[in-house]
């Protein structure tokens, strides 16, 4: 949103727009070198205190401005990380693991993007080197997303059936593995795991081992689940035919290329429907005695 070119705030950071990434990046200056008592960054009215602050003290404001060019790169640097939330908690994940990230502990109330390119901004080191973890970080989620053939199977059919492959997947995970791992997923996902994307999460954190484990016993359930949903409306019935008569069978469902059951189903309904077989069966029957 644009707003007036004199507000002071953008004019300290040479921006004309309400940006909020650096309202995050001027928070965090303002509470860790001039004012302790600024308060949360999401609280009501913020940038007019900080606007107020920077205000009051001219050398503040150039210190912030010159700090400002040292530390952030442009915004193009992060146009690449825009496809949503699995992408942003998987590039999460691995900054984690490459930057001390303690000095975030102050922007508690940050998550998902914001989280991200903050601790990026605020990672003291010299723009060369943010850059070259981003392009890292570009190539390594590239690499990572070839990896994905194995969760085709969860998107390959009718929106409704994948809804319910996917909602059986959060379902099984939740009562057959580790709580601790269900727990350990970020606050922005759902702890049902009932979302593609949210499952694609989950299997981020999982080893290999592990997807394939997961995967293979969530396919088996569905198997079960789907003959389960065939066999209503049947029942199962144990009689002895004769010989002759499994024979014959067998040869039609040979001949047809179906099952025993399906010859008999299709049999008695076409002699429910002509009524002609068994009353021609029965005369036969009566005249030969």
């Amino acid at each position: 949103m644009t707003v007036n070119p004199n507000d002071y705030l953008a004019r300290i950071l040479d921006d004309t727009s309400d940006n909020r990434r650096d309202d995050i990046w001027l928070w965090y200056q303002l509470k860790n070198n001039h004012a302790q008592s600024l308060g949360e960054f999401n609280n009501p009215g913020m940038r007019a205190i900080m606007r107020n602050i920077t205000h009051r003290d001219p050398d503040l404001a150039k210190v912030i401005n010159n700090k400002k060019s040292e530390q952030l790169l442009p915004a193009k640097y992060f146009d690449w990380i825009d496809e949503g939330k699995r992408q942003i908690e998987w590039l999460i994940s691995k900054i984690v693991e490459r930057i001390d990230t303690n000095f975030l502990i102050q922007l508690s109330t940050l998550s998902g993007k914001d989280w991200l390119i903050a601790s990026i901004d605020l990672w003291n080191a010299e723009l060369i080197q943010k850059e070259l973890l981003l392009n890292h970080l570009m190539h390594s989620w590239t690499a990572h997303k070839k990896g994905d053939k194995p969760f085709q199977w969860f998107k390959n059919n009718e929106q409704k059936e994948d809804e319910e492959k996917c909602s059986l997947a959060g379902k099984w995970l939740n009562n057959n593995i580790d709580g601790l791992l269900i727990l350990a997923m970020p606050a922005t996902t759902n702890s049902s795991l009932e979302t593609y994307e949210d499952l694609l999460i989950f299997f981020d954190r999982c080893t290999k081992d592990q997807k394939t484990l997961y995967i293979d016993k969530i396919k088996k359930s569905w198997s079960q689940q789907k003959y389960r949903q065939s066999l209503t409306g049947k029942a199962q019935y144990n009689f002895i035919l004769s010989d002759k008569a499994i024979q014959r069978l067998d040869k039609f469902a040979d001949d047809h290329d179906l099952s025993r059951a399906r010859i008999l189903d299709i049999l008695l309904k076409m002699e429910a429907e002509k009524n002609l077989y068994i009353p021609e069966m029965l005369k036969r029957l009566k005249d030969e005695f």
